[in-house]
C-alpha cells in the first residue's frame, strides 16, 4: 500500500513536469521539425546532474571529468583536422584551445564551487534562453555564414537570461547586485562570441558537428563551446577582482 502511495505521489510530481516537456518539444517542433529539441532536453537531463554533482560534491570527479573531457575535445579535434592543409598548425591552435579553459575551469573548481557554478549557470541559461528566444520570435541572423541559427533576438534572450542569474548569484558574493546583473551579462555576450567561434572553426574545417557522443548535441567541442573563452575569463576576473567574489 505505502509502494503504490509512493508510485502515485511520484506521478503527481512529474505529470506536470511532463506536460511542460511535452509542450516545449512539440512548439520548437512546429517552429522547426528539424530541431530536435527532445534530445537536446534529454541529454541535458542527464548531463547537468553530473555536473553539477562534481561542482559541487566532489574535486576528484570534478577532476576526472575535466581529464576526460579534455581527451574526448582532444580526439574530436584532431579529427576535425585531419584533412585540411596546415594540419600541424591547426592541431597547435587546438591544443591551446582546449588547453587553456580545461586549465582555467580546475583552477576556478579549486577557487571557489560558488562561482564556478555562477559561471555554469550563465551558459546553460544563456544557452537555452537563446535557443527558444530565437526559435519563437526568429528576426535577424548575427552571422548567417558562420552560424545561421543564430538570431539577434536569441542573443537579447540569452543575456536577459544571465541578467537573472546575475541578480540571484549577487546574494551569494560580496560585489552587489549591479555588479553581478552587468557583468553577468557581459559574460553571456563572450559565451555567444565563443559558441560563434567554435561554429567558425568547424566552417573552416567544413563540417557540421564536431561529433557525434551527445544525442541532439552532437560533439564534446558542441556542448562545451560557450566555456572556451569563458573559463579563462572568468578566472582573470576573480584573479583581478578577488574582494568582489
Amino acid at each position: 500500500m505505502e509502494k503504490d502511495n509512493f508510485i502515485k505521489s511520484l506521478k503527481k510530481f512529474f505529470y506536470p513536469l511532463t506536460l511542460l516537456f511535452n509542450k516545449l518539444v512539440a512548439h520548437i517542433h512546429f517552429l522547426d521539425p528539424r530541431e530536435n529539441t527532445k534530445q537536446r532536453i534529454i541529454s541535458a537531463v542527464i548531463l547537468v546532474p553530473i555536473a553539477l554533482i562534481a561542482i559541487f560534491y566532489s574535486k576528484d570527479l570534478f577532476l576526472l571529468l575535466a581529464i576526460a573531457i579534455a581527451i574526448m575535445m582532444t580526439a574530436e579535434w584532431m579529427d576535425m583536422v585531419k584533412n585540411i592543409a596546415d594540419k600541424k598548425k591547426w592541431q597547435l591552435i587546438g591544443f591551446f584551445y582546449i588547453l587553456i579553459p580545461i586549465f582555467a575551469v580546475i583552477k576556478l573548481r579549486y577557487y571557489s564551487v560558488e562561482v564556478l557554478f555562477w559561471m555554469f549557470a550563465i551558459i546553460w541559461s544563456t544557452d537555452i534562453f537563446a535557443f527558444f528566444a530565437g526559435k519563437t520570435l526568429g528576426g535577424t541572423k548575427i552571422a548567417p555564414q558562420i552560424s545561421p541559427n543564430k538570431t539577434w533576438s536569441g542573443l537579447i534572450g540569452g543575456i536577459f537570461a544571465s541578467m537573472i542569474i546575475g541578480f540571484m548569484s549577487s546574494f551569494m558574493f560580496a560585489g552587489g547586485v549591479m555588479f553581478f546583473i552587468f557583468l553577468s551579462a557581459f559574460l553571456s555576450i563572450i559565451e555567444q562570441i565563443s559558441d560563434l567561434l567554435e561554429s567558425k572553426f568547424k566552417r573552416i574545417f567544413g563540417v557540421k558537428d564536431s561529433g557525434t557522443i551527445i544525442p541532439g548535441h552532437g560533439g564534446i567541442l558542441d556542448r562545451m563551446d560557450g566555456m572556451m573563452l569563458l573559463a579563462p575569463l572568468v578566472l582573470l576576473i576573480v584573479t583581478l577582482f578577488p574582494a568582489r567574489f
